[in-house]
């Protein structure tokens, strides 16, 4: 597919971009300061049709935040006015109260000029970032990037839209009949469709650059009685990241047929095969959250010791990656729904190895735990929205892949059970245990599916518990990209779903999960 088409910027915020800038010399006007302004407009789309109605729902925001980091404390003051002489005077107001703020007697100073171009790009190898950069900008000069796509969604209309998910929703009624689940058993069936258009702007001393992000995704859930299947497909890109096949639906609606006759799963050690989307939660869960710099900084993570010690946690199998540039997801052609260009801080993106075979390395940053770890800065400082402070956040959160096919897999399996359904995670970065939801197993015999399925004890969904170095060391094998060929992989990158991740009970950022199949033995399940 040739995705020959770019998102550019807005030209109704050319204005406010070159006004920006001349806000820098309020904002650092003591030399030993480092000022930096982040700017974003969000607006989200989302439209639904169910069995009785069709819903559809609009947000907007954009707001600006100046920042002083003064050696000794990052100091943000954001605001949603965006009129050039009001923000003249919230920032010369900004910077006197950072002026006149006190120094505690025991701080220590780290001090951070701003980086130049090169500087910044010594990490970066995304031929999709370097691209779009060419030669070495000067400093200040406007760069702007923007995902690829070939048919752009801000021209889809809300009939048309309507549309397509009407008809979505007729193909589920047909198939479902079809495979013996008529409409009078489905209580519910739902498709949905959202598009949030990210525009955002990082201005400092060395850069004036801009993203333009274009985030799609279609949402299909069924029901009947209280058993729930959910389908979902989307990333960065265009329309067509959106195609749903007739084999997916079917495998939806399988699984719900399925779940109707699910027996009840006693608590215990079992051996389980685990699709992406749950290899993805447990790498997220396990040395995902614990690897946030922030949180290591602060002491809330036992992470920080033992990457100092060097003390394994994992076996050979237990390789985790953080990734926000993923522009081809897998063998599809958008990117990954945690991807970006560079991110609330202005770092530009890269792939980054958290645990390698079962030894923990440098940890994510954002610029202050960078700075008060002494560790190289990495593309992770993100927010929620304008509106809230910045932290070191997940992006893509991967293993790495494995030599194996499915195939391979589950005959590896023998007897246990296939998860593919994911129900929610939890983590303690402290204690090092892991909680990551199952919504069903898979029953399987010699290496084959006895089409039979199990819930929890209580009939809801099953609980994966356990220390993480424990449920890292479980690890057997792990699958190739392309799963189901016994070809090399062509892809460079397994794929991730969309999805989200909260910080401290709050802070909602979009992260995707994903990963290889993987094979634990011994996982304590309940």
């Amino acid at each position: 597919m040739d995705l020959d088409q770019r998102a550019g910027f807005s030209s109704d915020l050319q204005p406010l971009r070159s006004f920006l800038p001349t806000l820098l010399p309020v904002l650092g006007k003591k030399g030993d300061w480092y000022p930096s302004i982040w700017f974003e407009r969000k607006s989200n789309r989302s439209m639904s049709v169910n069995l009785k109605q069709t819903q559809v729902s609009d947000s907007f925001s954009s707001g600006v935040v100046l920042r002083i980091y003064d050696g000794y404390t990052l100091h943000e003051q954001a605001s949603d006015d965006l009129e050039p002489s009001r923000l003249r005077q919230l920032a010369e107001e900004f910077a006197a109260r950072v002026q006149g703020a006190k120094i505690h007697a025991q701080a220590i100073s780290r001090p951070y000029p701003c980086p130049s171009w090169r500087e910044r790009l010594k990490q970066v190898t995304e031929k999709e970032i370097l691209d779009q950069i060419g030669s070495l900008p000067a400093a200040n000069q406007e760069v702007h990037f923007g995902v690829r796509f070939q048919k752009d969604p801000r021209g889809l209309t809300v009939e048309e839209a309507t549309v397509e998910l009407k008809a979505l929703l007729k193909r589920i009624l047909a198939i479902a009949s079809e495979e013996g689940l008529p409409a009078q058993e489905l209580s519910y069936a739902l498709a949905r469709y959202s598009l949030a258009e990210e525009e955002s702007l990082f201005i400092d001393s060395s850069v004036n650059i801009s993203q333009t992000l274009l985030r799609v995704a279609v949402t299909l859930v069924t029901m009947s009685g209280a058993n729930r299947s959910i389908h979902r497909v989307g990333g960065l890109g265009g329309v067509e990241s959106l195609a749903v096949h007739d084999s997916e639906i079917l495998e939806m609606i399988s699984d719900l047929k399925a779940l109707k006759n699910a027996q009840r799963l006693a608590p215990g050690k079992y051996r389980v095969l685990f699709g992406p989307e749950l290899s993805g939660v447990i790498a997220h869960e396990a040395f995902g959250h614990a690897q946030e710099g922030d949180t290591c900084a602060r002491g809330r993570s036992r992470a920080w010791e033992l990457h100092q010690s060097g003390e394994k946690v994992g076996n050979q199998n237990a390789t985790i990656v953080n990734n926000p540039a993923i522009f081809k997801n897998a063998d599809r052609n958008h990117a990954a729904w945690g991807s970006y260009y560079f991110d609330e801080e202005g770092w530009f993106s890269s792939e980054q190895v958290l645990l390698k075979e079962g030894v923990l390395q440098s940890p994510m940053t954002n610029l202050t735990s960078a700075l008060r770890l002494g560790v190289p800065r990495t593309s992770n400082g993100k927010r929620e929205t304008w509106a809230n402070g910045v932290y070191t956040r997940q992006t893509n959160t991967y293993f790495s892949p494995g030599p194996y096919t499915l195939a391979d897999l589950m005959k590896k399996l023998g007897d246990g059970f296939v998860a593919t359904q994911a129900a929610g995670g939890m983590e303690d970065p402290k204690g090092m245990g892991i909680q990551v939801g199952l919504g069903w197993l898979r029953e399987v015999k010699d290496g084959a599916l006895t089409g039979r399925v199990f819930r929890g004890a209580a009939g809801g969904d099953i609980q994966l518990t356990g220390y993480v170095p424990d449920v890292l060391n479980s690890i057997v094998a792990k699958s190739k990209i392309e799963a189901e060929s016994e070809a090399p992989d062509t892809a460079r990158f397994p794929l991730n779903d969309s999805g989200g991740c909260g910080k401290y009970h709050k802070e909602f950022v979009n992260a995707g999960c994903g990963g290889p199949w993987m094979l634990l033995e011994n996982v304590t399940l309940g």
